[in-house]
This record gives structure tokens, C-alpha cells and sequence, in this order.
């Protein structure tokens, strides 16, 4: 585990990262919370705050299928828990996302795997002890299988809130589909979730029998980023990288031509430029993280497939022209464990790769070292300079979670570790450095 060595070695890469060293000097990992899982298209999965107190909040699943939500109060160590839903689904797609009101109350959204969305409202601020009655927002039928949940407030449109996620129809014209036209669905409340607008589709995939995915990323003013695929890439050789952003009512292309506004919408993915053309670069791909620069310029990282046993990362920043995009580092392969007996079922599941998204030129990654995945920790303009964030590890430490305090701060990390069978079989932890 890394301590001062680790601060010395970060401090060598440039001078500019002498902050983010001394922000880790003296800081270990701990554990956050045992029996704990997460997947990774459901965000903010951890939110700092700062008001009358300084902490961190944080979701996950555990093995009984709970919804799970915790606060660390920094200053004194001071942890709470409760319990938002129980044996909801032993699912890690449950997890739940959060957003924090102008009135410092927290407002968090989860959901079956699938199935409904489901909204509550802390009854006071920066308080998780307390919390309104469950409400389902989203109601699956049986046409539509609601999953993931992205919420999103934008001050310049009067602190309305957007929420994304993914939409299965899987009946359309009368007739059953195994993915049906995979949509993003997209609802927005005027009055910090009371109420919501009627549900719109985002993307358009042409007819395209697999799920798309998305990521997204916002200046909390007047802009959400879009990060997304045009599929699943085990459901296909061809899987590419768009991006697109939304701001004041339009959709635009990555160098500001507009493709449509919300009363367009869907907007066709085959339409969107794209970051990666899995064409040009022989190899499918997948989507792991999207952040806004000081000049809120989109940065980006994701994966490519040359085969299922070598992942590679990736991370492209648009510098208002193009994007420059290089090699991060060979990921190793899948990090799914499989059982004696069983079947790969999740080829494409890599260890991870995200940013501090208040200093996305600072990048923390899991690959695996001597058969286990590691936790590293590196800068974009020295991506050759790995620091060890974890090391000689006995399980792997995988999906990392960067959670930002403010440019020039060291972000609190989180990422779980332990032995990861299937979105439906773990047993892992979550750990953190903050």
C-alpha cells in the first residue's frame, strides 16, 4: 500500500502535481463498507458535501440484495447508515445515485435491474438518518424495463433536474423482443422531484437489437455531456464511442454544430461524430468515464477489445478542434472470477478506468499485476509513470471511484475489493483513501 513513497513518486511527474501529492501525504486505505458492490452507469454513486459539515455519501448493494447508502463526516470520522431499501435485488445494477438540493437535503434514486425507478428525499439536511417515503417514479410494464439512474441539476434552467437511465421495450407492435429498441429515457422535475415531466427517449439506434450505454458529465450551470455507445460489445465487433452535448434546450455536436433540440428528440446515434470508430481501430470498445475541463472541454476514457483476454484503456480530451487521444496502459483481462463449472458471462468487464472530474488530467485505474487487479494511480501528460495506489494484493481492487472536493484537491477514492463472480455473485468490499 502506498504512503509517503507513493506522495514522493506522484510529486516527480510534474510540478504542477506537487498538490495532489501533498493531498495524499499521510492517507491510507480504509474500509468503507463490508459486503458492498457497485456498478458503474449509475452516477454520482458518491457525492461530497460541504455546509455546516464536510463529508462524503456513498451507495451500494450487499449479498442480501439491500439498497444501501452511507456518510462519512471527514473531520471526525463520524459514520452513518441506513437502509433505503431491503432485499430490493442481489444485483449490483441496483445501486443508488445521488443528488444534493439548494436546501443541503439529499435526494437519491435506485432500481431494479430491469424493473421500476424508485426516488427518495432525505427529511432534513445532510442528514441520512431520516427520509421520506419511497416513491416509483419509473413503472415497469409490460413494455418497458427501466435501469440505471443519472440525475442531473442545471442552475441556469432554475435548478430543473434531469434524469437518465436506460429503457428496455421489449413489446413493440404486439410482439415480444429479447432487447427490443434499447432507448435512454429522459424525465425532468421543476420542483426537486415532486413531480416529473412525461418520459422522452434520448437516443435513436435505428432498429440496433442491443442496449446502448451512456455516461454523463455536467458544469452544474447550463450543460450536460454525453458520452455513449451504439451497443453492448459482447453483442457486437463494431461498437463505437460518440459523444454529444445539451445546453440552453439543443443538442450539439463535439465542436458546436447543432443537431437538434429536446422537442427533436431522438437523437439518431448514427447521426453523433464519433470519439472512437472501431473501424479504423480494429477493435470494439466500451465506456468508462467522462469529465468537463476548466474550459469545459470534454475528456474522456474507455476501453478497447483487440480480444476478451486484453483490454486496453484509453483517454481522449477535445482540445476545441479534435481529440487527442493516447494509450493509457494494457488493462489485463476480464475481471470476472469464474467458478468451477460455470460460464464467462461478462468478458467485457474490465478492472476500470475514471477521472477526478475537478482535475480530469489526474486518472486512477485498476489493471491486473501478477494476477490481481491493482489499483494505480497516474497523470494524463505521464501516463507511462504509474504510482501504486494498491499492490501485492490477495484479491483484486477493481472499479475505481473518484470522488472530487474541488480543483486542486485530492478527490476521495473508493473502489471495491475482493472476488467478483457476476453483477448477481460478489463478494467484495468497498475501500477508500481520502
Amino acid at each position: 500500500m502506498k504512503c509517503r513513497l507513493f506522495v514522493f513518486l506522484l510529486a516527480l511527474l510534474s510540478v504542477t502535481g506537487s498538490a495532489w501529492a501533498q493531498e495524499m501525504d499521510t492517507r491510507t486505505s480504509t474500509v468503507a463498507a463490508e459486503d458492498a458492490a457497485w456498478c458503474w452507469f449509475s452516477d454520482p454513486r458518491a457525492v461530497y458535501h460541504k455546509e455546516k459539515k464536510e463529508a462524503v455519501y456513498f451507495g451500494y448493494i450487499n449479498s442480501e440484495g439491500d439498497v444501501m447508502v452511507r456518510s462519512l463526516e471527514l473531520r471526525t470520522n463520524k459514520m452513518q447508515e441506513y437502509t433505503l431499501h431491503e432485499k430490493l435485488q442481489k444485483d449490483d445494477h441496483d445501486v443508488p445515485s445521488f443528488l444534493f438540493l439548494p436546501d443541503h437535503r439529499l435526494l437519491t434514486f435506485y432500481c431494479h435491474h430491469n424493473g421500476d425507478i424508485f426516488m427518495r428525499k432525505t427529511v432534513n439536511p445532510e442528514d441520512i438518518t431520516s427520509w421520506e417515503e419511497e416513491r416509483v417514479i419509473l413503472k415497469k410494464d409490460s413494455a418497458n424495463f427501466y435501469c440505471y439512474m443519472n440525475p442531473v441539476m442545471l442552475r441556469d434552467e432554475h435548478n430543473r433536474i434531469y434524469l437518465f437511465g436506460r429503457n428496455i421495450v421489449r413489446r413493440k407492435n404486439g410482439i415480444n423482443q429479447p432487447w427490443g429498441e434499447t432507448g435512454i429515457y429522459c424525465i425532468y422535475s421543476d420542483d426537486y422531484g415532486a413531480t416529473w415531466s412525461k418520459k422522452a427517449n434520448l437516443l435513436d439506434n435505428s432498429g440496433r437489437n442491443t442496449p446502448q450505454y451512456v455516461k454523463y458529465a455536467t458544469d452544474n450551470k447550463s450543460r450536460i455531456d454525453f458520452l455513449f455507445t451504439n451497443g453492448h460489445p459482447k453483442q457486437g465487433a463494431d461498437i463505437s464511442v460518440h459523444h454529444m452535448y445539451y445546453e440552453k434546450g439543443a443538442f450539439f455536436q463535439t465542436n458546436g454544430k447543432k443537431i437538434g433540440t429536446l422537442k427533436d428528440l431522438p437523437v439518431l446515434i448514427r447521426d453523433v461524430d464519433k470519439v472512437y470508430d472501431p473501424a479504423a481501430g480494429k477493435a470494439r470498445s466500451w465506456i468508462w468515464d467522462i469529465a468537463l475541463d476548466a474550459a469545459n472541454r470534454p475528456v474522456v476514457t474507455y476501453a478497447r477489445y483487440p480480444s476478451e483476454t486484453r483490454h486496453q484503456y484509453y483517454y481522449a480530451r477535445w482540445d476545441g478542434h479534435q481529440w487527442n487521444t493516447k494509450k493509457i496502459a494494457d488493462a489485463g483481462p476480464y475481471m470476472t472470477i469464474i467458478k468451477p463449472g460455470k460460464k464467462l458471462l461478462e468478458a467485457h468487464y474490465s478492472g476500470g478506468i475514471v477521472l477526478d472530474h475537478d482535475n480530469p488530467g489526474n486518472i486512477y485505474l485498476s489493471r491486473q499485476i501478477n494476477g490481481k487487479f491493482e489499483i494505480e494511480a497516474l497523470k494524463a501528460e505521464a501516463a507511462a509513470q504509474r504510482i501504486s495506489v494498491t499492490s501485492r494484493s490477495v484479491v483484486d481492487n477493481i472499479r475505481p471511484y473518484a470522488v472530487s472536493r474541488g480543483r486542486g484537491r485530492t478527490p476521495v477514492l473508493f473502489w471495491m475489493a475482493g472476488n467478483y463472480y457476476h453483477y448477481t455473485d460478489f463478494d467484495t468490499n468497498l475501500k477508500m483513501i481520502r
